[in-house]
Order: C-alpha cells, then sequence, then structure tokens
C-alpha cells in the first residue's frame, strides 16, 4: 500500500515539472501569425514584424517557423542584415589631418537689462561652444569625385582594451558649414579596430567628410574607406518602452526584454534639460561590477543613438553625468534591432502560419545559399510574402518581479513535495517497528 502511494506521489511529483514544448507544433509558440505568399511558388521573403520579432526568445532568432495547412514546417533561412551588400564599393580617398576650429563664441553670455521699475537678468548658454570644451583631433576625407551616396566609413583605428571614444562624422562643400551625419562609439577590445561607421546613403558628390573625436594620445585614427552603393543599411527596428524610473535625476536601471541581441538605444529627453554627457553601464549577472559600456550625449529634446556591445547583459544603467543637473524626468528610450528577414520555401498547402517564440525549439534555420541553390544569391529580385498585422507590443523595462508567473505550479509542487515526505515518513516509521518486532523475536528465541 505504502509503496503504491509512494510511485503515485513520485509520478506527480515527475508531472509538475515543465516538460518542453513540442516545436513541431504550432500551438506551442508563443506567437502565431497567418501568412500569405506572394503569388507563384518558389523562395520568396518574409519581413517579421515588431510583434513578431518581440515574441522571439532564442538568441539567434532559431524559434521561428511556417507551418502548412498540413502542419508541415517550411523550409526556412534568416538573410543576414548586419553584413556589407556585395553591390557596395570600396574607395580609397585622399586623408589629410586638420585641426579642429575652437568655438567662437564664449560658451555662456549674461546680460544684465536694469530699469526703475524692474532688473532681468539673463543667461544663455551657448550648447555647441559648450560641447566643445576638450580639444578635438579630426581627419579631411576627399569626397569629391564620388557618384553613387555613401553607405558607410570603414575607420582604420587603434583603441586601447576598454576605452571609449565617440566619433562624429560630418559633411561640407565649402569646409566652412557642416552637416552633422552620423555618431559612433568606439569600444577598445583590441589594439587595431576595423570600425563600421553606418552613414544615411546620402550623395556627397563635390564635399569633404569629416572625421572627428576627442583629442586622446592613446586614441588614433588613421584613416578610412569610404563605401558606396545604391543600396542604404536596413535601418534598425524601434521598440517603445514603458516603465523606465529615474532613481534619482542621474540614474535610471532597467532590463532589456527582448530574446533577440540588440543594436542600440534611442533616447530622448526634454529640450529644457540642455546638454546631458550620457553613459551605459551593464551588470553581467546579479551582484557583479557595472561595467560602461558606451557613451553619449542628450541634447535637448533631440533623439540620441547610443550602440550596444555585442554581449547580453543581465541589467543596464543609463547613467547622466554628474557634473549636469540631471534629467527631470525618466525620458523616452526605444530599443532597436536588426531587422529579422526570413527566406521561405512556400512549397506546401496554404493556409500558412507563422509561429514564434519557443526556447525549447532547436535552430532549425538552413543557410541562405541552400535554401537559393547555387548561383542565385540575389535575394532583391524575390517577392516579398506578406504578415497579418498585428499591434505592435510596448516592452516593460522593470526587473521582472521573482514570484510572477504560475503561482498554481507552485501550490502543487509543494504539495506534493509534502505528501511525498509524509509517504516516506510513514513508510520509514513502518519499517523501523517491524526491524524492532524482528529483533525482539529473534531475542526470545
Amino acid at each position: 500500500m505504502i509503496r503504491k502511494a509512494l510511485i503515485a506521489a513520485l509520478a506527480l511529483l515527475a508531472g509538475c515539472g515543465q516538460t518542453p514544448a513540442d516545436p513541431a507544433k504550432a500551438e506551442s509558440y508563443a506567437l502565431t501569425l497567418n501568412v500569405s505568399p506572394a503569388p507563384g511558388d518558389g523562395v520568396q521573403r518574409v519581413a517579421l514584424p515588431l510583434a513578431a520579432v518581440a515574441a522571439l526568445r532564442r538568441e539567434d532568432g532559431g524559434d521561428v517557423r511556417i507551418f502548412d495547412a498540413d502542419g508541415r514546417a517550411l523550409s526556412l533561412a534568416k538573410m543576414d542584415q548586419t553584413g556589407q551588400p556585395k553591390t557596395w564599393q570600396s574607395h580609397s580617398v585622399d586623408v589629410i589631418p586638420v585641426a579642429m576650429d575652437k568655438p567662437a563664441l564664449p560658451s555662456s553670455v549674461t546680460v544684465n537689462i536694469e530699469s526703475a521699475a524692474q532688473s532681468v537678468t539673463v543667461d544663455a548658454v551657448n550648447a555647441e561652444a559648450e560641447a566643445e570644451t576638450n580639444p578635438q583631433a579630426a581627419l579631411l576625407l576627399d569626397a569629391r569625385k564620388l557618384t553613387d551616396p555613401v553607405i558607410a566609413l570603414q575607420l582604420d583605428a587603434v583603441v586601447p582594451r576598454g576605452k571609449l571614444v565617440s566619433v562624429a562624422v560630418a559633411a561640407s562643400g565649402d569646409l566652412k558649414s557642416w552637416e552633422p551625419l552620423a555618431e559612433k562609439v568606439l569600444v577598445g577590445r583590441d589594439k587595431d579596430l576595423d570600425a563600421l561607421v553606418n552613414l544615411p546613403g546620402v550623395p556627397l558628390k563635390d564635399r569633404y567628410i569629416r572625421i572627428s573625436w576627442q583629442l586622446d594620445e592613446d586614441v588614433i585614427i588613421r584613416g578610412a574607406k569610404v563605401l558606396t552603393g545604391k543600396t542604404p543599411p536596413a535601418r534598425p527596428l524601434a521598440f517603445a518602452t514603458k516603465d523606465l524610473v529615474l532613481s534619482d535625476p542621474h540614474l535610471a536601471e532597467f532590463v532589456v526584454p527582448l530574446g533577440v541581441p540588440i543594436v542600440g538605444i534611442r533616447v530622448t529627453g526634454r529640450a529644457e534639460d540642455g546638454v546631458i554627457p550620457l553613459s551605459l553601464a551593464g551588470q553581467a549577472k546579479p551582484e557583479a561590477a557595472w561595467g560602461e559600456l558606451t557613451i553619449g550625449a542628450l541634447r535637448g529634446g533631440a533623439p540620441s543613438e547610443l550602440a550596444f556591445p555585442p554581449a547580453r547583459m543581465e541589467a543596464y544603467q543609463l547613467r547622466a553625468d554628474k557634473r549636469s543637473a540631471g534629467l527631470t524626468r525618466a525620458p523616452q528610450l526605444m530599443l532597436l534591432t536588426e531587422p529579422v528577414v526570413l527566406l521561405a520555401a512556400f512549397n506546401g498547402r496554404a493556409p500558412y502560419r507563422l509561429a514564434l517564440g519557443n526556447a525549447d525549439a532547436p535552430n532549425a534555420l538552413f543557410d541562405p545559399a541552400e535554401l537559393l541553390g547555387p548561383g542565385n544569391k540575389d535575394t532583391a529580385a524575390l517577392s516579398e510574402a506578406s504578415v497579418a498585422s498585428t499591434a505592435p507590443p510596448v516592452l516593460s523595462l522593470a526587473r521582472p518581479a521573482e514570484d510572477s508567473g504560475w503561482p498554481w505550479r507552485k501550490i502543487a509542487l509543494w504539495g506534493v513535495l509534502l505528501l511525498a515526505t509524509a509517504i516516506l515518513a510513514l513508510a520509514a516509521r513502518r519499517l523501523i517497528r517491524a526491524n524492532a518486532a524482528a529483533a525482539s523475536t529473534g531475542d526470545t528465541q
């Protein structure tokens, strides 16, 4: 009797453990959406909407499937959105070291206006001059003969390990007025860096490119190759967020609730906060030390983008420079990820369902070359399937509560543990009594 009860309790205890969801069934995924291929069979492109990307749980995006009407999974591949397209051309141009102009205006001006009725004091701050408090180094690239739009710059730099340096790129036709094009923070990991700075893909014929950075004897930028092409790099996906809370005017801590890697954050402050230097710090695991990851700056109400490092962290901190007055309220923050575009072989039977979000699903993606076949690498010519629209998510940046999720499962688990403990105690007690009785009988013989 006791043995049967013990076996039943152990079986129930095993059943309370979370079993992996079957990746061969669409119902085991967090999100399913209808997919409609374009007319014609064969391989087509499938661009995932925001809600679909947010549902992915694997960093490699491998927990995605497209099932046909018979429940069979289609063959899928993922397009590389980060690699340099084959259509880009690299150009070596003349590189000229130049000295950066010092601010022509003082960083602040005070004006006193007095009259018999009142006295008014006006303090004006020149934000541009304020930002140029440190000497800058610069290189001038002669792009006047380049006819195609400039897509990126391939920097040849030396940045010591652990050092951060912010690089600004601007363009000018007369070397007097400069149009800002891009900013990038270089993170020193190795002695030499081959860093790519993406540009908006604008024509720069008859113009110069200026690369500037804060002067540092340990930081060297020798030059850059100019990459041109007809097709600019894919724009990142931007996820709206909520629940960013300031612990004080200079600090906000948050977590990233996405399974796929983050390439950056877009931070928008208030115009009245002025210029505030920012830094992003990360914590690899609880109780570990915080390490600085990247730097940037808020300039009034203009959005600022901070790049994310490849390594995923447990938590992040957005820090405002302590020399500033800080933030009057939490800024708006958007998470940026690379677009996810699939290649799908629609050779099944409609209707089709896109399924995403199963951490237990193995990566079943093919290499694009395997799916397209030899000699067929022009993905731009492929038709594009459409995915059913759904509302984009607003992601919470708050750290999840430790007690969240499936309380009934915890109650059942504790109940079974207590029942199994009671049965074991009863069995042990009966065994002790039986041994004592046997010993007593042996003594009397």
